[in-house]
């Protein structure tokens, strides 16, 4: 990864260049680079493997420039370059973003305005510095708790050849930007680092999958947290062998963590940004302001959150990063937004409709979630500003223990892990369905009891189902990965009443 030192300099030369330009009316330069590590684990019991792979990595330098034109301040072009950071290569970029100026009605301009506020240091965690070595050492840690927990399993004759399969990765996420544009008075800089695990365990004698996930900021979590994913992932996978089948039905459910992640990450955060609003492809649509969640339930992003894995000081716009509050007491209050979607919904001639009765006279949605994304989450140069996320933190007033949802719930089944979860019907609608694949049981007067069979069930049902009226909400947020989300979530557990179950069938 190239040095924040190196991106603040070569942004300052960048900018003298542009600045030069007479035919520039305004222009944004942006830098980053990225680097995304896997250690991938591949261990079968009964075929010769290597336990841990060769490692993965996606790694991602260079610039972005914008430019708007002097002659009409809304004809905007873009363009970016990867890995050469010299004079030429700004000059190169530059005429290619003036052929591809087209003139957007909808541009505004760069954000502007002084930073407002001392920024804190922008190294907190040491996963920015920390080696392969420690990477593998972690891998390897995964698949130590893991064996060493396989191997004091009960005897079991079904087990003497158990096929067993331990898959998944270890994965550092690491990213350094410096930006600057003509209505700021500095290169503001920014960087951050996180790490994101996640176990699968499979048991072929037993017919039986577990799954275990952690997330965190410095690598001491990662040290600590490894041998507990790979024990918890065996252990699940030794709980839930020869699972049941249900028939297709409605069942009362608990919905754990990880399946309330998965449900937010694919059909609710996508439909709590201007962007969606001003589309009216929200699933809210005309109801900012109006309740849309039970009113035990709020919602808000923090890329300060304190247990959060991700901190972030700055947007990949410049913009100092604060908490975000979408939903308050179930009501929706807040969007996430980048500056050109602030923009073009505040100034959307059919807002009122788009927003709905309840909408406040004044509005306010200020540019704190714009971010250029690429795979895994990481801040790319040759993405577009969009509206995401970070930490992402759902809190319940008046929560009860996990114990007391499976008693709420008294017949039905507990959903530990889903996957495949997307629309159906369209955004808006808010129908989804998803495949219930592991970590899962029948609930029986109150008790957790049979597991459930990997894959045997789909649900089919409406978000308003999961998050309007819930029989119960757990008390705790807890730690929940998405494969593939920018965004770290912190979600309790929700039961909720009558959801559709469609039974698949064995293969």
């Amino acid at each position: 990864m190239r040095r924040l030192a190196e991106l603040q300099s070569f942004t300052r030369e960048a900018s003298r260049i542009l600045a030069r330009e007479k035919d520039l009316g305004s222009y944004e330069i942006y830098c980053a680079t990225a680097e995304h590590r896997i250690a991938r684990l591949n261990y079968t019991s009964d075929i010769p493997s290597r336990g841990l792979e060769e490692f993965k990595s996606l790694h991602a330098d260079g610039f972005q420039l914008r430019v708007a034109m002097r002659r009409d301040p809304h004809e905007v072009g873009a363009a970016f370059e990867a890995g050469d950071f010299t004079s030429d290569s700004v000059r190169d970029a530059l005429r290619r973003a003036r052929s591809a100026a087209v003139v957007d009605p909808h541009f505004s301009g760069f954000p502007a305005g002084p930073l407002a506020r001392k920024l804190g240091p922008s190294e907190k965690s040491d996963l920015a510095r920390v080696g392969d070595g420690a990477l593998a050492a972690a891998a390897w840690g995964v698949l130590d708790g893991a064996l060493a927990t396989f191997a004091k399993r009960p005897a079991n004759p079904r087990t003497e050849q158990p096929g067993l399969i331990i898959g998944g990765d270890v994965s550092v996420i690491r990213d350094r930007i410096a930006i600057f544009n003509s209505n700021f008075t500095e290169v503001r800089t920014d960087e951050s680092a996180h790490f994101n695990a996640s176990v699968t365990s499979i048991i072929e004698s037993l017919d039986a999958k577990g799954t275990a996930s952690a997330l965190g900021d410095s690598a001491a979590a990662m040290r600590r947290d490894a041998p507990a994913l790979g024990r918890d992932a065996v252990r699940r996978a030794l709980a839930l062998s020869h699972g049941v089948r249900p028939a297709s039905g409605n069942f009362r459910v608990v919905l754990g963590p990880q399946p309330i992640a998965e449900i937010l990450n694919y059909m609710v955060m996508g439909s709590l940004t201007a962007g969606a609003f001003h589309a009216a492809s929200s699933a809210y649509h005309a109801k900012f302001g109006a309740p849309v969640m039970d009113s035990r339930l709020s919602l808000a992003d923090d890329p300060a959150f304190s247990a959060g894995a991700i901190r972030r000081r700055i947007t990949c716009e410049g913009i100092p990063t604060r908490r975000v509050e979408l939903i308050s007491d179930g009501k929706l209050v807040g969007l996430l937004s980048n500056f050109y979607d602030t923009h073009r919904l505040l100034t959307d001639e059919n807002r009122a409709e788009k927003l709905g009765a309840s909408a406040p006279t004044k509005l306010n949605f200020p540019p704190l979630s714009g971010y250029r994304l690429g795979e895994g989450g990481g801040r790319r140069f040759d993405a577009s500003p969009g509206s995401a996320g970070t930490n992402v933190v759902m809190r319940a007033r008046g929560g009860v223990t996990d114990g007391e949802l499976v008693r709420v719930v008294g017949h039905g089944i507990y959903v530990g892990r889903i996957w495949y979860t997307y629309p159906i019907n369209g955004q808006r609608a808010g129908d989804f369905t998803c495949t219930v694949t592991g970590d899962s049981y029948m609930i029986r007067d109150g008790k957790i009891t049979e597991p459930l069979a990997p894959n045997c069930l789909r649900i089919n049902a409406n978000i308003a189902q999961v998050f309007e009226h819930p029989l119960s909400v757990g008390a705790r947020p807890r730690p929940a990965t998405v494969w593939g989300s920018p965004e770290a979530y912190y979600v309790p557990a929700i039961a909720a009443d009558s959801i559709a179950l469609a039974e698949v069938a064995a293969t």
